[in-house]
């Protein structure tokens, strides 16, 4: 499985694509692990909160998943 780290906001984010869809990741750092999916409107959506925090700064880990993966196909 695919994955990279990024760091948003001073938190360093480990995001490994969960599927081979394109549009499921999971989120981990050190205190938190979420499930996120990008939906049909393009909208980065929350679908399980494993443990941990509950906030997480989504859209900027979308954009970031976006970026990563636009790079790739270039």
């Amino acid at each position: 499985m695919d994955s990279f780290e990024v760091i948003i906001k001073e938190e360093t984010y480990k995001i490994i694509r969960t599927t081979t869809d394109d549009y499921t990741f999971s989120v981990f750092n050190y205190a938190t692990c979420h499930i996120i999916r990008k939906n049909d409107f393009g909208i980065w959506k929350e679908v399980e909160h494993r443990f941990g925090a509950d906030s997480l700064p989504l859209e900027d880990i979308g954009d970031a998943i976006e970026k990563h993966y636009s790079q790739l196909q270039a």
